[in-house]
């Protein structure tokens, strides 16, 4: 079986059509039967993976710039209508915040650039090598996980303060309310790190599970549908129905 080249320079010169046999060839070197379901004019594509009765949903995308959370959204759409065990989303690029924080909510594993030299090396051993695609999904969720859980963001919790009941929430490591507007400029940011660049509603179920990462600023998940209706009151966000949200 021929080697895959892991030149990635030539792969951001391909198509999306070229892009989609590179990533089907990929994949079925690692012994899995590849069925695309779907193509985008954005050159990405979905891709079903098969191995005996184990299925996988691939969202796949030849990209210039960074992807948003929307790529990992697809996927996790492919996995629910194919009731597949295990969602991927793999690109030439990056992904930013928004697609890392999602994909670590969903449990959705992200093949990046450099994650996917990694997938090439795999699968160009020889086949008496194991080639455990699943393993390799695992690992990096799981650094994912353990990155993001940096000094920063321990900061920002007030967690590196010793001596600080943290069951005082919706107040800082220091015991002090956190003021409104800081409150709403949070959630600005927010909705910033969801969307990326696009100017879309966000889902009620996504945007709490990003305010939850803040219990020390919104307090609890009930707090937080409060504070989001409170916000609605002050014209600040609007509700589009009742499972989405957008800024004014």
């Amino acid at each position: 079986m021929m080697v895959i080249s892991s030149d990635l320079s030539l792969l951001d010169n391909t198509s999306g059509r070229e892009f989609e046999l590179f990533i089907i060839d990929l994949f079925e070197k690692l012994g899995y039967s590849s069925t695309v379901t779907n193509r985008s004019k954005d050159n990405g594509f979905s891709i079903l993976l098969k191995q005996g009765e184990y299925i996988i949903a691939v969202q796949a995308k030849r990209s210039e710039s960074e992807l948003s959370f929307t790529s990992v959204q697809r996927a996790l759409d492919s996995l629910k209508k194919y009731t597949a065990q295990f969602a991927i989303v793999v690109t030439n690029n990056k992904f930013l915040s928004s697609a890392k924080q999602l994909a670590k909510i969903k449990s959705v594993s992200l093949i990046d650039r450099k994650k996917l030299l990694d997938l090439i090396e795999l699968s160009n051993l020889p086949v008496n090598h194991k080639k455990d695609l699943i393993f390799f999904c695992e690992k990096i969720r799981k650094d994912v996980i353990k990155h993001e859980m940096d000094k920063q963001t321990l900061q920002f919790l007030g967690l590196d303060v010793p001596k600080i009941d943290h069951s005082l929430l919706t107040k800082d490591a220091y015991g002090r309310p956190y003021p409104l507007n800081n409150k709403k400029e949070k959630l600005i940011d927010i909705f910033k790190e969801i969307r990326g660049d696009e100017e879309m509603p966000v889902q009620k179920d996504i945007l709490l599970n990003f305010m939850e990462k803040f219990p020390l600023m919104y307090g609890t998940r009930n707090e937080s549908e409060i504070f989001l209706t409170d916000m609605i009151k002050e014209l600040m966000i609007f509700k589009l129905r009742d499972d989405h949200y957008n800024l004014v």
